[in-house]
């Protein structure tokens, strides 16, 4: 057990590692083409960073195709890395930094990712999302990518007036950046999970508190390194990103592979426990435009209530 816990905390060690090169050149990238931070946020981090997330899911999917079904770690761990992303991670970053979010960013993208969630509510009440359904939902974020693109004006206009060096080694330093974070977080989650298996519990307990939280370890990763960089854009928008990246196209992908069964504490607590979440940040976003300490500290609590409540009620 030791040599895993060993693991363990080097896997942390290289998520960290790694988060700072992905930071840095995503960067060095928006400022060469004129992207904003927040666009870069939405799109190659939230999908790079949730590389874990996918990666969980093929496996879990081809599993499911074997006859092995372990939907709940999958689907599970989809909604516990959304969970504690929009809780205590938000909370985490307000508590340090100056979190303002503008109206068109609240009516388009946060209500884009409200709308995933109850999408993938109301597909799973028959208790399994079809291959049909998971079309739908990586269908679904193909179409939001597209419109976003749009609005940001990078489609066919990107400015061409840079005379800068091209970024061609920051694009490099990205791309081995977003695979470490997915190495490494896959160490913290294959040693985490060999560790929890003696404590018998459900699978959908196993994905939602374990496996959930150390596949968000990137965005974790990249919106502590985003509040010493003061990179308010980018850290909104790897959190909201991924909560939009994950439901749609993550769990939309299992989904094509394989179906999933799930079950009915994740329709009936965790979705709607991660929904009405998302609202109390969205209120404290709309009623004044920033986050409060007060409010950060009350994202963190509502993580802390969800575990208890999930430990005590859900094993």
């Amino acid at each position: 057990m030791q040599i895993e816990l060993i693991y363990l905390l080097l896997g942390i060690f290289g998520v960290w590692l790694t988060g700072e090169l992905v930071i840095n050149s995503s960067q060095v990238i928006a400022r060469y083409f004129k992207i904003s931070e927040l666009f870069i946020g939405l799109t190659v981090l939230s999908i790079g960073t949730s590389l874990a997330e996918m990666s969980t899911h093929i496996v879990a999917s081809l599993k499911v195709l074997k006859g092995e079904d372990v939907s709940g770690i999958a689907v599970g761990t989809n909604i516990g890395s959304n969970l504690i992303q929009i809780t205590f991670i938000l909370g985490l970053v307000a508590m340090f930094m100056r979190i303002h979010a503008t109206k068109k960013f609240l009516k388009k993208d946060y209500m884009v990712m409200l709308a995933s969630i109850i999408g993938v509510w109301l597909l799973s009440l028959n208790n399994y999302l079809s291959r049909t359904e998971g079309a739908i939902l990586f269908f679904a974020y193909i179409y939001y990518l597209y419109t976003l693109s749009k609005d940001e004006h990078i489609v066919g206009k990107i400015e061409n007036n840079n005379h800068g060096k091209k970024p061609f080694a920051s694009t490099l330093i990205l791309l081995a950046g977003l695979f470490g974070l997915l190495y490494s977080a896959e160490i913290v989650v294959r040693n985490g999970e060999f560790l929890a298996a003696i404590w018998n519990v459900k699978d959908t307990l196993i994905g939602t508190l374990l496996v959930g939280v150390g596949t968000a370890l990137p965005e974790l990763t990249t919106s502590i390194i985003a509040i010493r960089k003061r990179s308010v854009g980018m850290s909104m928008g790897v959190l909201v990103g991924s909560n939009i990246t994950n439901p749609l196209m993550m769990l939309g992908l299992g989904a094509m592979i394989s179906g999933y069964t799930v079950s009915n504490d994740i329709i009936w607590f965790d979705i709607p426990y991660w929904f009405a979440v998302s609202l109390l940040a969205l209120f404290f976003f709309w009623k004044d435009r920033k986050f409060k300490r007060m409010h950060a500290v009350t994202l963190m609590l509502s993580y802390v209530a969800y575990v208890a409540i999930r430990i005590y009620y859900f094993r």
